[in-house]
């Protein structure tokens, strides 16, 4: 049995980790801190948890006594490097859910976030193991990827090398702002509606950018759901292409990801809530040479605490689907 904790349990993220972590039979949840909601029950903030747990609010030393085999980090941008300066990790694998190790370079992350990220002992691994599973396998530190793009590298990425511009036209639903935004408070704000923002310069398309080497448009909307996620990639060919072999090549390129489905089907928003999984399809091209490919994921699972969980499988030794459906 593997000791796990969380840091910043209290959030959208945190409590969907949380729920996956107490069914998961092979760990046990040790730490749920939350800096707003120690010694609450976590029922009183979620009236869809069964149980008596309280969230936690352990200082660091106490979190370090546990030894624990891995803590997640569930806290906002730019808080995440503080608190590891805190934590004693030599022993303690990291999975981080916020940007603050998405980047390779620093200079692009303080460019985006506005704060220098603080070095630490360790070199972060992207966490996207349809790209990367050997290295999070032996790593130390993940960085749990963005959920905008995870959807939007899964969806083009083994197309790129054919592509003169890729267009990301995406949707989420509004869990996505986390338990302070505006929707969380008005949920009105959303009903029977779609809002595009960031229409150029979201946080995610740099992401998006560290691996999909094409040059790329990117806008977010956020849409009338909790949680589901849907992008559609436009891709524009460099030449012709057929579309049974495109699809065919992703088939091939996916074959031995556990969470990741390709189908000629178009797939939609339902079909991935409250699931690990990422559907791609479509594969249609149309008379201007431009391939669509919509791929769906639930911003909550494979977008944030679903792969986080995937990531600590492979971190820790685990089968790589335990605890997720």
């Amino acid at each position: 049995m593997k000791s796990v904790g969380i840091i910043g349990a209290s959030g959208f993220t945190g409590h969907e980790l949380l729920k996956l972590l107490n069914a998961h039979e092979l760990v046990d949840l040790k730490v749920m801190n939350s800096r707003n909601y120690a010694g609450k029950k976590v029922s009183s903030l979620y009236n869809d948890f069964e149980g008596d747990d309280v969230y936690t609010g352990y200082s660091f030393d106490e979190v370090n006594a546990f030894n624990l085999d891995l803590i997640f980090l569930a806290l906002p941008h730019a808080k995440s490097m503080d608190t590891i300066k805190e934590l004693d990790t030599t022993k303690t694998k990291l999975i981080d859910l916020s940007a603050d190790y998405r980047f390779k370079d620093p200079e692009v992350y303080e460019k985006i976030y506005g704060r220098a990220s603080l070095a630490t002992e360790h070199t972060w691994v992207y966490g996207l193991p349809e790209l990367f599973k050997t290295e999070i396998q032996n790593a130390k530190a993940v960085a749990n990827p963005g959920c905008y793009a995870a959807a939007s590298i899964l969806a083009a990425y083994p197309i790129q090398d054919e592509a003169a511009h890729i267009v990301f036209d995406c949707k989420s639903g509004w869990s996505g702002a986390g338990r302070d935004s505006d929707y969380a408070k008005n949920p009105g704000l959303l009903k029977d509606n779609l809002i595009a923002y960031k229409l150029t310069k979201h946080r995610h398309k740099y992401e998006i950018e560290q691996f999909v080497k094409t040059p790329i448009s990117f806008t977010p909307h956020v849409f009338d759901t909790f949680e589901g996620m849907m992008c559609t990639a436009h891709v524009l060919l460099k030449n012709g292409a057929n579309s049974d072999e495109i699809m065919k090549r992703y088939q091939d390129f996916y074959k031995d990801s556990a969470f990741t489905r390709v189908s000629q089907a178009i797939p939609d928003v339902s079909q991935t809530q409250k699931t690990n999984y990422c559907d791609i399809g479509g594969f249609e091209i149309d008379e201007n040479n431009q391939l669509v490919i919509v791929s769906t994921l639930d911003n909550l699972w494979k977008g944030a605490a679903g792969q986080a969980v995937q990531n600590m499988n492979l971190m820790l030794g685990l089968p790589e689907t335990e605890g997720l459906i």
